[in-house]
């Protein structure tokens, strides 16, 4: 059973608009709640995680977030609520799925040629959240369960990769249901392609990165041989890129430079997903000694993180050097200027970048979590959760799993096990692991002299996960008994 016929329930192909208002008053827009929009986009990202889907590095998704939201604030409804994340795919893609939740591969990433180009991408993504358009998708599925609708939104976001990941998912949408999809989406894109434009020149960006984008996919994919999957779920004429790049010719010409975390965070995927840190490592150096390189800063940053990464710390330290005194301060500078005096056993050094680094940025997620794992390492979690507890209310929203599991060890460390067991919780809800979740749960609740708040809270946790692993179960049963037949 194939796929692609799904695809623009996620990933929604790209059309230039004509001058047509938005239409924002239909009956879909009441047919959920933003309540039940973020739950069913929450359970789609716990789904990708399940499948090992998601690179969840804190680092490259606080980039995503902070690049996002300054999109979605010269939107057309700059308080809705956005969670963006990268998955680890290297194909060049990205989708949106319902409650704001939207996707960015890392191959997208690694091909733009700029961070308008990226821009331009999410702008469109946005676009299509903010104008309702997934919210109308939804209405077809709303017959099925959350879990239901999270497999099938989660299989079409990676059917790139694996055409037999959650088929029998998608076998509960009727075939009549799709096609009409497809007939609602295709009317929609110009409104999607015209309001990210906007979207995209308002915020500072080259509007033109947009057409030039797609060109250079089409052009790519006519002497390659093979077809991007951006351009197999975006599907590209030559009319369109035209009318794309008409559209951009009514804006202003706005010089736009990329900034210092764009390259970087490129840096960092590009380590992330290499396959071969020894080929990798050969191949930066190759660009240093003969120069050929976008941007000198990425090739040294992304040096310093393979050989990090493979244990070596030959050669570290003159690269970091190099990055300081030409680049001056960066929280990722002194994360990697720590872990190279860890790696050489300069345990003290290390805590004293990590406090220094922490004064001048009080609350990064990045040093905060860094410096808690030593300091849960050295038995001094106390200290850990102190900070921990502070930095909480920043990484909540994006749902980071590995804030949660460094949450327990600091509070198994102080003595505070209920309360440990309960984060850990959340660290496996948050990875979709439902009964992994409910197990910590009961151990928690099992624990003697648990006072009357934890407790509480413990028992309304294990209700919500009670509840959720029932509709997991009944969305697995289905998925079976349709493989059986």
């Amino acid at each position: 059973m194939k796929l692609w016929f799904l695809i623009p329930l996620l990933c929604w192909p790209w059309r230039v608009a004509s001058d047509e208002l938005p239409n924002m008053g239909s009956s879909a827009d009441s047919l959920i709640s933003q309540t039940q929009e973020k739950e069913i986009g929450e359970a789609v990202l716990r789904r990708l995680r399940q499948q090992n889907e998601t690179l969840d590095d804190l680092e490259v998704d606080n980039y995503l977030n902070s690049l996002g939201y300054k999109l979605v604030s010269n939107s057309n409804n700059p308080t809705f609520p956005f969670t963006f994340f990268a998955l680890k795919d290297k194909q060049i893609n990205a989708f949106a799925t319902v409650g704001g939740f939207i996707g960015v591969n890392a191959g997208l990433i690694l091909h733009t040629r700029s961070e308008s180009e990226l821009a331009a991408v999410m702008a469109h993504e946005i676009s299509h959240v903010t104008q309702r358009h997934i919210n109308r998708t939804v209405e077809a599925m709303s017959n099925l369960s959350v879990p239901m609708m999270a497999a099938l939104l989660a299989a079409v976001a990676v059917a790139s990769k694996d055409v037999a990941v959650g088929q029998a998912a998608a076998a509960t949408v009727m075939a009549s249901a799709v096609q009409m999809q497809i007939n609602f989406t295709r009317s929609h894109e110009k409104e999607a392609d015209r309001v990210g434009m906007e979207v995209l020149a308002q915020s500072g960006f080259d509007p033109h990165s947009m057409p030039d984008f797609f060109q250079e996919l089409q052009d790519n994919s006519r002497y390659a041989g093979a077809v991007p999957e951006f351009l197999r779920s975006h599907p590209l004429t030559t009319d369109r890129i035209a009318e794309s790049k008409s559209l951009a010719d009514r804006h202003p010409k706005i010089m736009a430079h990329d900034s210092a975390q764009y390259q970087l965070v490129r840096a960092k995927v590009l380590i992330k997903t290499t396959d071969n840190l020894a080929h990798q490592i050969k191949a930066l150096n190759n660009s240093l000694q003969t120069g050929k390189f976008r941007d000198e800063r990425a090739v040294r940053y992304a040096l310093v993180l393979a050989l990090l990464d493979s244990g070596q710390t030959d050669g570290v330290q003159g690269h970091l050097d190099w990055l300081q005194q030409n680049d001056g301060d960066r929280v990722v500078y002194y994360l990697a200027q720590a872990r190279l005096k860890l790696l050489t056993k300069e345990l003290e050094s290390a805590k004293s970048i990590y406090q220094h680094a922490l004064s001048l940025y009080p609350n990064d997620s990045l040093l905060s979590m860094a410096y808690s794992q030593l300091l849960v390492q050295e038995q001094q979690p106390a200290n850990a959760l102190a900070i921990l507890l502070q930095l909480k209310p920043y990484v909540q929203s994006y749902q980071q799993p590995d804030f949660y599991w460094l949450l327990a060890k600091a509070q198994q460390g102080a003595g505070q096990q209920g309360e440990a067991h309960g984060a850990l919780a959340s660290h496996y809800q948050l990875k979709g692991q439902t009964k992994t979740a409910i197990e910590q749960l009961e151990q928690g609740l099992a624990l003697p002299d648990l006072d009357f708040y934890l407790k509480s809270k413990l028992e309304a946790q294990l209700q919500q996960m009670q509840e959720l692993l029932a509709q997991e179960q009944e969305s697995d049963e289905k998925e079976e008994n349709f493989q059986s037949r």
